[in-house]
């Protein structure tokens, strides 16, 4: 069963509100394409609320909990079980499945297949609403769903769960092999699994060597040692995962003291890990949202892109509320909110001696509200750690901090190497002023703005675009406020952005909506 990478070789010790609806349509690709390019202006993509797919696909196998024993697999005569569906179909078969409880553990071995649920009893299979119609699969607190180890389909082949309330497992979905697949979580409602001992990792989902898609997902109080809600590991440094849209909701990390990943616990060479809503995980040690970590001395790297993300309210025992980029990994954000979470917003921490360094970069960041560990009082909007000679680098542009503790946007430790990592600020609402043990220096370059009320909009739900007296965004078009936010026009590059016939200034604004389609317009 997958575990815990061992530390030695892997991984070192150290929003409730609903977002605003962006009407205007782009295609998936174009938002992926150009959020992180610079190329352009994408829609702002939003995590999902509830589970959902109404999609119809070219079913080949039915099933229905209610049929009768006997079936065939038919529309008229479906199979009682979905691992009798399995057996019977040829690879690549498209499973159906009626809404009912399904009380399975599959083991499908090296057959690819694509499991569709949330079909209505009774008409044919010709009515599905994953959300009204639950096929569920109910588990009795040990094994999986589905489980996939050796020999599994590989390279191009495809294993899909799509549109299924799963819950009641150890490790609910998962997958070990060594050599690498396509493997798709879309549409499902994955909650209250429990990993049934300790050293596992990924409650909801546990994944190694897979590209693919997570998608649309709620991922809601699943509990495990590291990776409460879902673990990705890629241990042939050759796979692609995007991790789009999911609601990832009070799930925790609950090994003893020291855990990595409350919610997620990703090792995968590429990841994209866009639109998600990350609220309310904990963790007893680092990185009580999302953990994003290499193991770079064994060719295993990590190069991550993180892109309007919500982290909030997220609890860390040691350090990283909402989010933690370790050991070697790159990461880059954009366009992110950081609010609330305890143990401070965002830690990243240098790689180890014989390893790559840790590289990360944030650009149209909002880092508010800080909180200390315990939540009891204020703390860091960033924390960031170095104990090793390898050159770390960490840029943060077109920043806003605020209300986190005084003195402490930042706060910074270094036991060796200090001279060698490389921290800038530019462009940004930031104190200068910051909490410094042992010597790491921050250069604070051109365009910083000094602390002053960002003027958001409504930061207790969450909404964290900036007033304006020409108009600040709303799904219903620009809303024009009596004062504007000293963060308007403050950005780098500076130039106008007409996104909205009504606003003919600049949209250039500091903060996680800057030149983007919800940014403000400046007077």
């Amino acid at each position: 069963m997958m575990r815990i990478p061992n530390q030695q070789t892997l991984a070192s010790e150290r929003i409730v509100r609903n977002m605003p609806v962006r009407f205007a349509t782009f295609a998936m690709s174009l938002i992926l394409g150009s959020i992180l390019s610079g190329e352009g202006v994408a829609a702002v993509p939003h995590a999902v609320k509830v589970a959902r797919t109404q999609a119809i696909p070219a079913c080949t196998r039915f099933v229905d909990a209610a049929a009768a024993v006997g079936g065939t697999g038919t529309v008229a005569r479906p199979f009682k079980t979905i691992a009798t569906a399995i057996a019977s179909a040829p690879a690549a078969s498209i499973i159906c499945v009626a809404q009912g409880v399904y009380r399975e553990r599959l083991r499908p071995g090296n057959k690819p297949f694509t499991l569709a649920g949330g079909f209505q009893r009774g008409k044919a299979f010709k009515v599905r609403d994953s959300a009204l119609y639950v096929s569920k699969a109910q588990g009795n607190g040990t094994g999986s769903f589905i489980r996939i180890e050796d020999p599994g389909p590989t390279g191009t082949q495809l294993t899909a769960i799509d549109g299924f309330e799963i819950t009641g497992y150890s490790q609910a979905i998962y997958r070990d092999f060594y050599v690498s697949q396509r493997f798709d979580i879309t549409n499902n409602n994955i909650h209250d699994n429990v990993c049934e001992q300790p050293s596992l990792a990924g409650a909801g989902f546990a994944l190694s060597n897979v590209s693919g898609t997570i998608r649309g997902n709620v991922l809601l109080r699943n509990r495990c040692d590291r990776g409460g809600a879902g673990f990705l590991n890629d241990s042939l440094n050759e796979n692609n995962v995007s991790f789009l849209n999911n609601r990832v909701e009070k799930n925790a990390g609950t090994e003893p003291a020291t855990s990595h990943g409350g919610a997620l616990y990703f090792f995968t060479n590429r990841l994209r890990i866009t639109g998600n809503e990350i609220i309310e995980n904990t963790v007893t040690g680092y990185g009580g949202g999302l953990f994003v970590g290499a193991y770079t001395p064994g060719g295993q790297f990590t190069n991550a892109r993180m892109s309007w993300n919500v982290y909030r309210g997220n609890r860390a025992g040691g350090s990283g509320g909402g989010f933690f980029c370790d050991d070697g990994a790159n990461c880059a954000s954009e366009h992110e909110i950081y609010d609330g979470n305890c143990g401070g917003n965002i830690y990243v921490d240098g790689g180890s001696d014989g390893s790559g360094p840790t590289v990360a970069k944030f650009n149209h960041v909002t880092s508010v509200n800080g909180r200390a560990v315990g939540c009891g009082a204020a703390g860091a909007g960033v924390r960031i750690d170095k104990a090793s000679l390898v050159a770390d680098t960490y840029s943060f542009n077109n920043a806003i901090f605020w209300g986190n503790a005084a003195g402490s946007d930042f706060s910074v430790s270094c036991e060796r190497g200090c001279a060698s990592a490389r921290i800038t600020v530019t462009y940004s609402m930031v104190q200068k002023q910051y909490v410094n043990n042992g010597g790491l220096i921050i250069t604070f370059g051109a365009g910083i703005v000094a602390p002053k009320n960002p003027l958001f909009v409504a930061p207790a739900s969450c909404d964290f675009h900036l007033k304006s007296k020409v108009g600040h965004f709303t799904p219903a078009g620009l809303v024009l406020d009596t004062v504007s936010s000293p963060a308007l026009a403050k950005a780098n590059p500076a130039g106008a952005s007409n996104l909205d016939p009504a606003c003919a200034g600049n949209r250039s604004e500091l903060g996680a909506y800057g030149n983007s389609a919800e940014a403000s317009c400046a007077p």
